[in-house]
């Protein structure tokens, strides 16, 4: 399994990536940062975020609403993407992505991401 460390070195290394973090989104206390755009209440308005979705059917696969992949929130200074990790060990962990919109891609970071979360949270 890859550490904390690792998971973010790998996320930063992706093309366009500004900032990363690894937050436990039931407390909504961040496990690790790197890059920019980190202040005080980012983990905390993240795990809002995805509680919020999981608990509004309308954006929740009907009748799994453990099923959601992505949050990604469009804005003028980038992508922000919020994945939330669903192995029953890391199942608290959410991985967050400030995405640049002129460097990055949404849809090629979205297909590294999956690799990388499935890294990080295998046994």
């Amino acid at each position: 399994m890859a550490g904390v460390d690792e998971c973010l070195r790998r996320l930063m290394a992706l093309q366009g990536v500004l900032g990363a973090g690894l937050i436990d989104f039931p407390t909504g206390s961040s496990l690790g940062t790197a890059g920019r755009g980190h202040d005080r209440s980012y983990a905390e308005d993240a795990a809002e975020m995805i509680h919020a979705t999981l608990r509004t059917a309308a954006f929740a696969t009907v009748g799994d609403p453990g099923a959601v992949e992505d949050v990604v929130i469009t804005a003028a200074n980038g992508y922000h993407l919020l994945r939330p990790l669903p192995a029953a060990t890391v199942a608290r962990v959410v991985i967050y992505l400030w995405l640049d919109r002129t460097t990055g891609n949404l849809a090629v970071t979205q297909r590294q991401l999956t690799a990388i979360a499935a890294e990080f949270s295998a046994n």
